[in-house]
């Protein structure tokens, strides 16, 4: 059995701050668009192509602070690596919404997660209208990249400048106001396309008696090639799904 001394403390020194981690709340504003110079080691020059990233980037307006990150503005990043070389782009998301707040300065809208626009609780409980964020994620697929939101339709940007293009309706497969979410799914070998890739996502439409889930199948050019509706009594959080081969399975969370 061994003592331990009387002077040697029992709490082990923390190896954060409370200020570290905050600072993952703050906005990045700039939007760069430079070559990466300072690299460790040597980058494989089998590895070429473009990584693309989304997420809430803008999270304060002026200096008026979002109230949780899900609600900030979508940045895409752009990794594109070429010949032993990387290049590092960002672009916010041009929503209505962000060009708005940007050009008057303030917070404007409800956000789904709490944040609150300026007026007090007056303003707030009759006003209805979400801000479109984009911030969730982000594909490239029918040679269109697509910013993914869960309760509006895709944006699509520039895949080089990044710059938004505008809002996409898939080929007339959307229709304005449609929602498709942010979490598809890719069957690498669908039986109904002859083998070739497919992409499945769904929107959600829920009035609180019953529950509305429409399934797009998208083929390798984004045309929706079938699209097809199912309704559920009851409501519930739908935020993502699976597929099998034969199959699209929800998860009816209350």
């Amino acid at each position: 059995m061994q003592s331990q001394p009387a002077n040697t403390s029992t709490h082990m020194k923390q190896s954060y701050t409370i200020e570290d981690w905050q600072s993952g709340y703050t906005s990045l504003k700039q939007e760069y668009d430079y070559w990466i110079e300072n690299i460790e080691g040597e980058i494989p020059s089998e590895l070429n192509g473009t990584l693309f990233k989304n997420g809430p980037g803008l999270l304060d307006i002026n200096g008026q602070s979002i109230h949780h990150p899900f609600d900030g503005d979508g940045m895409i990043s752009r990794i594109t690596f070429d010949n032993k070389r990387v290049h590092f782009r960002n672009r916010y998301v041009r929503t209505p919404g962000y060009l708005k707040e940007q050009k008057l300065g303030r917070i404007l809208y409800r956000g789904v997660f709490g944040t609150k626009k300026t007026g007090g609780w007056l303003a707030n409980c009759f006003d209805l209208k979400n801000k479109e964020v984009a911030n969730t994620n982000v594909i490239y697929w029918g040679d269109k990249l697509l910013a993914l939101w869960e309760a509006s339709e895709p944006y699509c940007l520039d895949p080089y400048t990044l710059d938004t293009l505008g809002k996409d309706y898939l080929e007339g497969g959307l229709v304005a106001g449609s929602s498709f979410s942010a979490h598809p799914r890719f069957d690498t070998s669908s039986k109904l396309d002859g083998g070739q890739p497919c992409l499945v996502n769904f929107s959600v439409k829920n009035n609180g008696l019953y529950i509305s889930i429409t399934v797009f199948e998208l083929d390798i050019t984004g045309k929706v090639t079938r699209k097809h509706t199912h309704q559920f009594p009851g409501f519930a959080l739908i935020h993502d799904f699976v597929i099998t081969p034969n199959y699209c399975i929800f998860f009816k969370i209350p």
